[in-house]
């Protein structure tokens, strides 16, 4: 009788530590992805931060080129 009870004790034992070993498993699965998709946003925050240096330079020579335009209309 005390036999069978340990037994039991020792199969729930063996099932939660094999559950926990799962779930650490999961878990630095997770910590990877995060930390991968961390690295993604950074480099998407920083093409951003380029992409928007690239459209005020171009609408600062859109404007000049506005501005331009406008003086020779003027001037006609």
């Amino acid at each position: 009788m005390a036999l069978d009870r340990f037994e039991r004790l020792e199969e729930g034992m063996t099932r939660l530590l094999a559950a926990y070993e799962t779930l650490s498993a999961e878990k630095e699965g997770f910590k990877e992805a995060v930390s991968s998709k961390d690295l993604e946003i950074a480099g998407l925050k920083e093409k951003l931060k380029r992409l928007e240096g690239e459209r005020d330079q171009v609408r600062e020579k859109v404007d000049g080129l506005l501005a331009r335009m406008e003086s020779l209309i003027q001037g006609a």
